[in-house]
């Protein structure tokens, strides 16, 4: 049992860490002169938001992401094996 725990753990933690890579490439497309490592994350963002069909504007996937975000990083945290 405390295996998967730790397994479910280190899942939502890389859960978190992608979706907070989407946040940051979805707000990094609001602006035109971000460095390319952002732009290549918001390329990345818009090819993954359009295949999933999502059909909010930029700013509220970017909110949408960092809800996921902080949803996986509670869920991290409360099952963290102790």
């Amino acid at each position: 049992m405390r295996a998967a725990l730790t397994l479910l753990t280190a899942l939502l933690v890389g859960s978190a860490l992608v979706l907070a890579g989407l946040c940051l490439g979805a707000l990094a497309s609001l602006n035109g002169a971000s460095p390319p490592l952002l732009g290549a994350l918001s390329a990345a963002e818009t090819v993954l938001s359009g295949r999933l069909h999502l059909g909010l504007e930029t700013f509220w996937r970017s909110l949408t992401w960092a809800g996921l975000c902080c949803v996986c990083v509670w869920f991290a945290a409360y099952l963290k094996p102790r």
